[in-house]
């Protein structure tokens, strides 16, 4: 990422401030247990969730730490995790990194002056790919090594790029920053229980602060800004025409999808942009502005795969979904389980897991830290 700070902060600090947000308003609403210190203290510093999320709560991973402290060790659950925490580190190091340079040689030409139309989608959606992949890793990294242990986590990232509205983006990326912000904050400032237009000015408020979450700076500003007039756009068409059938054609659903990550791209050029002059530098080529440019065959087949991988491939918790690796999800967040494609305790499922994580130790060959360490 290409924002610079002048001080250094804790890495993960949202994470671990957020949990204890949330235990405070809770204990002062008379919504939390008596603890032992020291549960408490294991709470705030579990370390899988604790660099870049999920977003844990007390009345979730108390009682399971309870639990494992006098439950016999189950064998089982490290291979789940094992296998899990595999997948994710194959999205890291060898989709996401491997896409980033196309990203970081967009943005990196646009902060120097204007950059041709091929060039500068070929970058936003790199970028798009790449912090889809890099987070949606860390939360597979985050499940798996919480299970070594016994504890399960909540689901946070379920293939957020097939929503088909910025309703349903919000209820599958970063799924548990999404309901620390329903909860904390858009709830108490009214929610949607004061009129329409209230909740529109809540919607907004929540966004914005949300933009302020991921960093101290107007791109991230402009960028919560975006997803706010998303999500108040998206509920005036509901209120305007309401939903007939439960189905949609299926064109109709692959229509809405595309307009959702066409959407979500353009808001990450704000998000991954040094400066509001770079993002609109991005904008100008993404225009034609600058002429038409060209590009490779390696590019556009990293980018081929991506796009196979976020809207045709089952997501890992669908993989997993019949050992129940995370706190229970609801089947219409989730998705449903596969045909094929579905991990089972046996040789050939450890051979496969086996094959993912060598290709991940091939391509190790530098330092490369999550995106999400920053925040």
């Amino acid at each position: 990422m290409a924002h610079s700070c002048d001080f250094a902060l804790p890495i993960g600090i949202s994470f671990y401030t957020f949990t204890q947000i949330a235990f405070l308003v809770d204990t002062f609403r008379g919504g939390t247990a008596m603890l032992r210190a020291t549960e408490y203290f294991l709470f705030v510093a579990y370390f899988p969730h604790l660099v870049a999320g999920p977003i844990i709560h007390h009345a979730q991973t108390i009682p399971q730490f309870r639990r494992i402290a006098r439950d016999a060790w189950d064998a089982s659950d490290v291979a789940v995790g094992l296998s899990i925490l595999t997948i994710g580190l194959f999205k890291k190091l060898v989709i996401a990194d491997s896409v980033a340079p196309f990203a970081d040689a967009a943005f990196t030409h646009a902060a120097a002056g204007p950059i041709p139309m091929i060039d500068s989608w070929i970058g936003a959606f790199a970028y798009s790919f790449q912090i889809y992949f890099d987070f949606s890793g860390y939360s597979d990294m985050a499940v798996g090594l919480s299970l070594l242990v016994g504890v399960r986590l909540p689901l946070n990232f379920a293939s957020p790029y097939k929503a088909t509205s910025i309703v349903e983006f919000w209820t599958r990326w970063h799924m548990s920053l999404s309901q620390f912000l329903r909860d904390y904050l858009y709830i108490p400032l009214g929610g949607n229980r004061k009129g329409h237009a209230r909740r529109y000015v809540n919607l907004m408020t929540t966004m914005l602060l949300g933009g302020l979450w991921h960093g101290a700076g107007w791109t991230f500003v402009i960028w919560g800004g975006l997803h706010g007039l998303y999500l108040v756009a998206n509920h005036l068409l509901r209120t305007a025409r309401p939903v007939q059938s439960p189905r949609s054609p299926a064109w109709m659903s692959w229509l809405k999808r595309v307009a959702v990550l066409l959407a979500v791209t353009i808001a990450w050029v704000f998000f991954r942009a040094d400066s509001i002059a770079t993002a609109f530098a991005m904008f100008g080529g993404m225009s034609g502005l600058h002429g038409f440019g060209t590009t490779d065959a390696v590019t556009l087949s990293w980018l081929t795969a991506c796009f196979i991988v976020v809207w045709a491939l089952p997501n890992t918790y669908q993989i997993f979904a019949h050992l129940r690796p995370t706190l229970p999800v609801r089947l219409e967040i989730a998705g449903a389980e596969p045909r094929l494609l579905v991990w089972r305790p046996n040789a050939v499922g450890a051979a496969m897991i086996g094959a993912v994580f060598a290709c991940c130790v091939l391509t190790i060959s530098k330092f490369s830290p999550f995106l999400y360490f920053r925040f």
